[in-house]
């Protein structure tokens, strides 16, 4: 029985498409770094962070991958979105929304790697009509390199 040519060419074209997948797929996987600057105690994720200077690294930024937050040198956060959006736009900042419980990151907006990753607030506490009105300022995030 003679090989079939065309399924030995089929096999061919598919296995060259799945490798140009993949590396496409790893060109797109892109690190950002930065730094930003705490004015107040502020809860992202299960972390809280105290006011201060903080550099950070997002690995595979597009893919909506773990945040590495850092100060003074040392990991002081993991932190993964609750979703992202792979075509972002704006400033590049943090957002943090004050109410009842306090100050909380309820997004990273990084248009230099094309995405704004959101994160889920903790459940605020039942108080008063003033209490519970949300406010957001916005955190500048200065980027110092993405690849």
């Amino acid at each position: 029985m003679k090989p079939n040519r065309n399924s030995s060419l089929l096999r061919t074209v598919v296995l060259g498409a799945l490798v140009l997948f993949l590396l496409a797929g790893m060109a797109s996987a892109q690190t950002v770094r930065g730094k930003f600057a705490l004015p107040a105690e502020v809860r992202w994720g299960t972390a809280t962070l105290q006011p201060g200077e903080y550099t950070f690294i997002a690995e595979g930024a597009q893919n909506g991958d773990m945040l590495q937050v850092i100060k003074g040198g040392r990991i002081v956060a993991l932190v993964i979105p609750q979703a992202h959006n792979p075509l972002g736009g704006g400033p590049s900042a943090l957002v943090i929304e004050s109410n009842a419980n306090g100050k909380t990151v309820t997004e990273m907006r990084l248009p230099d790697a094309l995405a704004v990753f959101y994160y889920a607030p903790p459940r605020p506490k039942r108080g008063t009509a003033v209490e519970e009105r949300e406010s957001a300022q916005l955190i500048p995030i200065t980027i110092t390199a993405t690849r």
